[in-house]
């Protein structure tokens, strides 16, 4: 046994090795795929930003004139002139107030501002950049969704049942990381496309709002429950922080999942008046008089 132990010992400085390469092998392939994301991106929008701010000038008049004829022979022209020359669709629902003094207004300035600026119109304007940006978010989120569900069913004993919990965590974590990275930077890429009305979005506010719940579930996991795995590893059945972490993640991530889908329907968007008054709280809309 003595033996045995001073051999373990001696491997185990190697093995910390090996563990280190892997993960700096890992993270350099990650880097390497995010930026080749980015250089696709720019190489594919780069050729429409010349064109995309008439394509929205255009979309916005189209905007104007479709109010002008569904509205009353009184407020016609009184809505037209409510349009400032170029302003986006969203500055009509700050008739009263101005984007600072709006709840939430300094952040709705910036993300105006940002939906305004040549990048955000040439990605959201793009023929192809935008559609390739979401089918990599969806790939992404499928890698990370599915390792992520197999783990969280190791921890509830559902699958996996002879495999130690910390081997099912070193052969699906470096992977779950790749896919998270990627998600993250191909969702940040489709935000900046339409920032004011994502923003705007009580779906997209619920899916944060429970991406930091999952945060904070993953973190309090790995800092509590599983620096002790050693002692539980080969358990037939995890501890209950454990299973309650692992109930979580899935209940928490098929929120996220479904929040994110439902960011594509304009059933609760600001320029869809009259809304109740706590989906105008809870979306920072300030409707118009006359849409009230």
């Amino acid at each position: 046994m003595a033996a045995r132990e001073r051999a373990v010992a001696i491997c185990r400085p190697e093995i910390t090795e090996l563990k280190i390469a892997d993960f700096l092998m890992q993270a350099r392939g990650t880097s390497l795929l995010a930026l080749l994301v980015l250089l696709l991106c720019f190489l594919v929008i780069a050729p429409t930003q010349a064109s995309a701010p008439m394509v929205q000038r255009s979309d916005e008049l189209a905007r104007q004139v479709h109010l002008i004829s569904s509205d009353t022979a009184g407020g016609k022209w009184a809505r037209l002139a409510h349009f400032g020359e170029g302003a986006p669709i969203e500055a009509s629902l700050l008739q009263d107030e101005s984007p600072a003094t709006a709840p939430g207004g300094s952040l709705l300035a910036f993300f105006q501002r940002m939906g305004d600026s040549s990048w955000s119109t040439g990605l959201h304007e793009s023929r192809y950049a935008y559609d390739l940006i979401e089918s990599v978010h969806v790939w992404a989120l499928c890698l990370f969704f599915g390792l992520a569900v197999m783990f969280d069913f190791r921890l509830l004993n559902r699958t996996m049942r002879s495999v130690p919990v910390s081997e099912v965590a070193r052969r699906l974590l470096p992977w779950t990381v790749v896919g998270f990275v990627v998600m993250v930077i191909s969702g940040t890429l489709l935000f900046s496309a339409i920032p004011l009305r994502s923003y705007q979005n009580i779906f997209f506010r619920t899916k944060m709002i429970m991406l930091l719940l999952a945060g904070l579930n993953v973190w309090i996991f790995h800092s509590g429950v599983y620096r002790r795995v050693a002692s539980w590893d080969v358990n037939t059945v995890p501890p209950r922080a454990a299973r309650v972490a692992g109930t979580l993640s899935l209940v928490l991530w098929v929120c996220i999942v479904l929040s994110g889908r439902m960011i594509a329907y304009n059933w609760f968007d600001c320029d869809r008046q009259p809304q109740r008054p706590i989906v105008n709280f809870l979306t920072s809309c300030v409707p118009t008089a006359s849409e009230h």
